[in-house]
């Protein structure tokens, strides 16, 4: 039996070692670092079968699903925090005694308080606010549910306006006050903009105080004049009340007021300017989302408290520029501790968009979501404590409790995260299974490619009802070696009780190879996937046009049915005499068949069918040409319920075996307008699963990138709870609530998600070998 050990600088070197001595598929048995690089010890794939024959049969134990081996592995990572802390304070128990007195209050022997505090802490809020949070969390929650809990204590603790009606209804004067550069102006307009929209121009004015910044004031009459608005710039309290006295007539006047520092002395002048009017008024404070947490704190204090210490104070704030925050949390924490209710949220500069009334689950779960790439400006508490371990020379407890602290977090998250996956039947259990087996050889492709087609089978039976539907598109694809992109056709197929994406095949059209495999092989696979499901259903293909006579034929053949989108102008013949197809609607007799939403009305789906026949050559003149296709017409019509206005009409022709199925053929036209957009998910998982791959593994790769695909399709027609919003964060985007996670999105969190699997699944400790893709990206 030939085994042999490997020497070398890196593990990529020493992979190549084995490859040159052993062959491509040489079988790794152990690697661990050596002193001078990485020792890996190997054997021929041919020795392989005489270890088998004497080998004795292992019995397994247990089944233990994915998501339990995560949990097994958090609880793993914890035990070590918890034994190396204890060895440090062994080590040095007067500086442990000193790092956890200056640390933050949460004992160090709770791991699970200790790192909640440092989330909350990197967020932005305050120290003293998560002592007092994680004082009070129950006893027995896991990190999960602990995160939850803080995220819903934060937002029942965060004052909101809730209701729009309620501030514009009442009217009256409204006073945007705040520092320079917050964006008053701006927000002024936004907020004249949805008054105009709910009550109408003539009862709104504005005003501004604002004579320092050159153009401030056109900058706002710009505003007022394309929303029909009368803007006045006042100069003092005098100006400010004749104005007021000649816009009684409004319901509302909104003032734009001059920006000042905190530390302005003039600040308490501005604020009496707007105590002397005769009308209440309402002071709305505007809030950066982007400054430090101390200087929040100091413009509430000043603007509340030192320049109106006779009860003037402020009604409400305004979150500006939370699209530049990179820590949200510290203005959430000041709007917190001196209870200032939140008006409205600013996300950006365009008018009247980027205002959005405040929520407070929004708010915070945007606190925990808003990436960040790690803050030279490190938190103070977490300052004092470095500065602690150095100076007591306990160089190793940063660095040590850092990297076990980043591997429990991404456990705690991944396990959610998989296990919604795996369990809402999206096919990722087998997406990652064939990842995982991406680089092996010939052999064992065929049995991942007989993986597929057993899945996709078990699949098909379940979700599918009668058919399962095909939809086909040719799109340019970059080929290695190639000047000029091939044309490559790729097969989405759809459940017919629902839409879901079932499966997903990709073949050259043209000469040459494509993903890797040779043209038979790649055309082979997908015409086994095809007749594997032929066989559990009838296909039904889905296309934008009548397609030819022979390939109707060779449908007919197999047994497959068609549906075809067509324009009202096409030309058909019904009944000897030729029509256009808007016409021959005319005379049918329609039937409501349910109910729908189009553009935010309430809609009822009217249906009609007929016998027809598609000529093959253009009708002319009176005579009705001999020949053609037989066919169903079906027609659509969406019509709005109240009033009866047409909002919609499609025109489908379809296998005449599917005229008793019209009502369908009309739902599955709905389902290929998402089919170009799905299309190009599928394309960007393949070049992005797919891409840096070794030539030898290109097939393997492909395989599993289009199963990765194909979950990222399924995740997007059937969200799960968590998952989304988890694989948008680690793509370093955020999710949006109500609003769906773009399929390339979710592409490049897969994809990293995956990555951190790997680290987390095979990091030395765990006493298992880390496989021959893992040690090629090794240092």
């Amino acid at each position: 039996m030939s085994v042999a050990k490997f020497v070398a600088a890196n593990g990529r070197e020493a992979m190549r070692q084995v490859r040159e001595a052993m062959g491509p598929d040489a079988v790794v048995l152990s690697n661990r670092t050596v002193e001078g690089g990485v020792e890996i010890v190997a054997m021929r794939d041919t020795d392989l079968g005489s270890v088998q024959a004497t080998a004795q049969v292992y019995v397994p134990p247990a089944p233990v699903v994915e998501p339990a081996a995560i949990g097994d592995l958090r609880g793993e990572l914890q035990s070590m925090r918890a034994m190396l802390e204890r060895q440090l304070a062994g080590i040095n128990p007067a500086a442990s005694a000193v790092a956890s007195a200056a640390a933050h209050g949460v004992a160090a022997s709770d791991p699970l308080r200790e790192s909640l505090f440092e989330w909350m802490v990197g967020a932005g809020f305050s120290g003293q606010l998560a002592r007092t949070l994680l004082a009070r969390l129950p006893l027995g929650y896991d990190r999960p549910a602990a995160m939850g809990w803080i995220r819903t204590e934060l937002a029942s603790k965060l004052p909101v306006l809730g209701d729009e009606d309620s501030l514009f209804a009442q009217g009256g004067v409204l006073a945007l006050v705040g520092p320079t550069g917050v964006g008053k102006t701006t927000t002024t307009a936004k907020l004249a903009a949805r008054f105009v929209l709910r009550h109408g121009a003539d009862k709104l004015a504005l005003l501004t105080t604002d004579s320092f910044r050159i153009g401030a004031h056109e900058q706002l009459r710009i505003y007022g004049d394309i929303l029909g608005v009368p803007v006045h710039a006042v100069k003092d309290a005098a100006d400010l009340r004749f104005a007021l006295a000649a816009m009684k007539d409004k319901h509302l006047v909104i003032i734009d007021t001059v920006g000042m520092s905190q530390r302005d002395r003039s600040l308490s002048e501005q604020i009496a300017m707007l105590a002397g009017v005769p009308a209440p008024v309402q002071r709305v404070l505007l809030l950066n989302g982007a400054s430090h947490g101390d200087t929040l704190n100091e413009v509430v204090h000043a603007y509340r408290h030192d320049a109106a210490p006779d009860g003037g104070g402020i009604d409400g704030c305004i979150i500006s520029k939370l699209d530049e925050a990179t820590h949200l949390g510290s203005v959430l924490d000041v709007v917190i501790r001196h209870r200032l209710p939140v008006f409205y949220a600013s996300t950006g500069q365009r008018v009247p968009e980027h205002l959005e009334l405040a929520s407070g689950t929004t708010l915070v779960e945007r606190a925990f979501l808003t990436p960040r790439r790690g803050s030279v400006f490190a938190d103070a508490d977490a300052a004092r404590r470095r500065a602690a371990a150095a100076d007591d020379e306990v160089p190793a407890r940063g660095g040590a409790d850092e990297v076990l602290r980043s591997l429990t977090d991404s456990a705690d998250a991944l396990s959610q995260c998989v296990a919604e996956l795996n369990g809402a039947g999206l096919g990722f259990d087998l997406a990652r299974s064939l990842w995982q087996q991406r680089g092996a050889g010939a052999p064992a492709l065929r049995a991942m490619s007989q993986q597929v087609r057993e899945a996709v089978c078990r699949d098909v039976t379940r979700q599918c009802e009668q058919y399962v539907l095909a939809i086909a598109a040719t799109l340019q694809v970059a080929v290695p070696g190639r000047r000029a992109p091939q044309p490559m056709q790729h097969t989405l197929w759809l459940a017919d009780r629902d839409g879901m994406p079932l499966a997903a095949t990709v073949t050259p059209t043209g000469r040459g190879h494509g993903a890797g495999q040779p043209l038979g092989e790649a055309e082979s696979d997908a015409a086994n996937l095809r007749a594997a499901m032929s066989a559990a259903r009838k296909v039904v293909n889905l296309l934008d046009a009548v397609p030819s006579a022979a390939t109707l034929a060779r449908w007919q053949q197999a047994g497959e049915r068609w549906v075809a989108g067509a324009r009202k102008t096409a030309r058909v013949v019904c009944a000897g005499a030729a029509w256009k197809l808007d016409a021959l609607a005319d005379t049918l007799t329609f039937h409501a068949v349910g109910e729908d939403t189009v553009r935010e009305r309430d809609a009822v789906r009217w249906l009609a069918s007929a016998d027809v026949r598609v000529p093959d050559s253009p009708v002319r003149g009176k005579g009705t040409p001999e020949g053609g296709v037989d066919a169903c017409l079906v027609v659509a019509r969406l019509a709005d319920r109240a009033t009866g206005e047409l909002l919609d009409t499609r025109y489908l022709l379809c296998d005449p075996a599917l005229a008793q199925d019209a009502a369908q053929v009309a739902r599955w036209a709905l389902w290929t307008d998402a089919a170009d957009a799905r299309l190009r998910t599928l394309r960007h998982a393949i070049d992005h699963f797919a891409r840096d791959v070794e030539s030898g593994h290109a097939a393997g790769a492909a395989l599993a990138a289009l199963q990765l695909g194909l979950s990222v399709l399924r995740l997007e027609h059937a969200p799960t709870a968590a998952a989304p919003a988890f694989l948008a964060r680690l793509a370093g985007r955020t999710a949006r609530e109500g609003v769906p996670v773009p399929g390339p999105v979710l592409n490049e969190g897969m994809g990293r998600m995956l990555a951190l699997l790997d680290v987390l699944e095979n990091y030395p400790g765990r006493g298992a070998a880390v496989p021959a893709e893992a040690m090629e990206v090794l240092p």
